[in-house]
């Protein structure tokens, strides 16, 4: 994706200062500045732990931004209301908040980017007559290190949907989320990790049901879970640009394991995914599902790229008779 960020507003979120620190403008971006923001936004782009989410009508967030054409104020206003949610419920954790006002390939969005603290230390020194000495203080305000926003809400001004990173916090004695109902006021979505979790699941069940003796199929290779391995394969191979689309799995459903397509897509029905999404495949998670990893008792791992788990020209898996797995590795450079 292609980020171009027209301009980013930093508000100090800390409930031990009793009162927010608002920004009066926006900051001055310099190179490693873009460079950071624009990660950041690409991560959440690409994230799995992302929903969907559109507005609900009576959202007063959508009303306001439809209204409040103020970037500036818009973000103060957005930055008052997640405060006042923190100082409500002490388990919503301080930090800063960056209001991104962005394209990305061209569409309007606003970025609400919240940064969590993290506790550490920094180093102190002083003088004291004619030396000099240093120690270590703690900090507890410390910005994460590595570009990446711990809660995020992506919003398309074209066309009012929501990409939200959320987690959930103790609010009223429960765990529940705070951003998509007291902020936001958008539905309630499945993250994609849990898309991607449900699609895989229901295909490695429908296909076990219909095909119990996986020597009926050609493409399982011949080891425990080798059947969630080739269906795993087959949902992966699926991903464009680290998406899937539900569609295509049923397609490849019906040509691979046609008496199993029935079973999958009445059970994919009952998770809530839908016929029509696309499913967002981090790139972490994709390479997760590239390899399949094997481990003996005295603590040898082997990780063999999933493709090649059923090529007898790579491998070769020898069952015992007393039902032990062996593994013959085919041409081995040393």
């Amino acid at each position: 994706m292609e980020v171009k960020i027209n301009q980013v507003i930093l508000h100090l979120l800390d409930p031990g200062a009793s009162e927010p620190l608002l920004s009066d403008r926006p900051m001055d971006l310099d190179t490693d500045l873009f460079e950071y923001f624009s990660a950041v936004i690409e991560k959440a782009f690409v994230s799995d732990e992302v929903k969907n989410c559109r507005f609900l009508p009576d959202s007063a967030f959508a009303q306001e931004m439809a209204q409040n054409q103020d970037f500036v104020d818009l973000s103060r206003r957005i930055a008052g209301v997640i405060f006042e949610q923190m100082l409500q419920y002490p388990a919503i954790p301080a930090g800063d908040l960056a209001v991104v006002d962005f394209a990305g390939d061209g569409v309007p969005y606003y970025g609400v980017l919240k940064l969590n603290y993290r506790p550490g230390y920094t180093h102190h020194t002083e003088t004291m007559g004619n030396g000099r000495f240093s120690s270590m203080v703690p900090q507890r305000t410390l910005l994460p290190g590595t570009p990446k926003a711990d809660e995020a809400a992506l919003i398309d001004r074209a066309n009012g949907t929501v990409r939200l990173i959320e987690k959930k916090f103790n609010l009223d004695e429960k765990k529940d989320f705070y951003l998509s109902t007291r902020v936001f006021g958008c539905t309630e979505a499945m993250q994609e990790k849990a898309k991607l979790k449900a699609v895989c699941e229901t295909a490695v069940a429908a296909v076990k049901e219909a095909y119990p003796e996986p020597e009926e199929l050609d493409d399982v290779p011949p080891f425990d879970g080798g059947t969630e391995t080739a269906v795993e394969l087959m949902v992966r191979n699926q991903a464009v640009d680290n998406t899937i689309s539900v569609e295509d799995v049923r397609t490849r459903m019906r040509e691979n394991y046609p008496l199993a397509a029935p079973k999958f897509e009445a059970a994919l029905a009952e998770t809530g995914v839908q016929e029509n999404d696309r499913v967002t495949v981090s790139p972490a998670r994709m390479k997760k599902l590239e390899s399949r990893s094997f481990k003996t008792e005295s603590g040898i791992e082997i990780k063999i790229p999933a493709e090649l788990c059923n090529s007898d020209d790579a491998v070769e898996f020898i069952h015992s008779a007393t039902g032990g797995l062996s593994l013959l590795i085919k041409d081995v450079l040393v």
